[in-house]
């Protein structure tokens, strides 16, 4: 075989080998290529399976609505400002009308100050009518109790400890005339026999009671009220 031919076949083998070598050192890169392009196709499809499943989750989770606050709607009988009578405590104030929510219920409240007690309470508007709430007495149904004030005491043979019981629930009613009957049948004159303290006290509370509705009645001040109703007991 001549020179030239065996230089040409080695050549060829050379090349050969060569292009091997490249081709082997190639493949490694390409499939790490193709490995990474797998590995986002697949993280691209997880996170789409994963928001298509979350949306369809979500959809069938009902978000709870907030509950609904139950609105207690009663008429307003009485206005800020306005003096009322409140059977266990006597004559007292609106000083103004306040809303209360409570285990998602709402309501309105009159905030009523007692200025005899010092003291301040809240009676819902529900409430008033059960309470027994009501308006100061007008003029001409005031004057009408003073003549009870004008009768001899009507004083049942009793136990004491009965008769006060009777007079409290009187006292506690809110009726204008049963509160009058107690003041009639407690009062005392100087030269008459004298009271036990339960006594005095209880005709005290009646005689409060009924003197400052009889001014606010009558729109005069408490001290000539007073003076009023003890010359109308002295008299009889």
């Amino acid at each position: 075989m001549p020179a030239t031919k065996k230089a040409k076949t080695k050549k060829k083998i050379i090349k050969t080998k060569a292009t091997k070598k490249t081709v082997a050192k190639k493949s490694p890169t390409k499939k790490k290529s193709v490995a990474k392009k797998v590995v986002k196709v697949v993280k691209k499809t997880t996170k789409k399976a994963v928001k298509k499943t979350v949306k369809k989750i979500v959809k069938k989770i009902v978000t709870p609505k907030p509950p609904k606050v139950k609105k207690i709607i009663v008429p307003q009988e009485f206005k800020a400002g306005e003096n009322i009578v409140y059977p266990t405590h006597g004559v007292g104030r609106i000083l103004t009308i306040e809303k209360f929510q409570y285990d998602l219920v709402e309501e309105q409240l009159y905030v009523i100050q007692f200025f005899q007690d010092k003291l301040t309470i809240r009676v819902p508007f529900a409430k008033a009518k059960l309470i027994g709430l009501r308006n100061i007495t007008s003029k001409p149904s005031m004057t009408r109790t003073l003549a009870i004030l004008k009768q001899k005491p009507k004083i049942k043979k009793a136990m004491w400890s009965r008769r006060a019981q009777e007079y409290d629930q009187k006292i506690n009613s809110g009726d204008i005339k049963q509160v009058s009957e107690v003041v009639r049948d407690l009062f005392r004159k100087d030269d008459q026999t004298e009271q036990s303290y339960s006594e005095r006290q209880m005709f005290q509370v009646a005689f409060e009671r009924y003197t400052r509705e009889f001014a606010i009645s009558s729109d005069i001040k408490f001290e000539e009220a007073s003076s009023r109703v003890l010359e109308i007991l002295n008299k009889r």
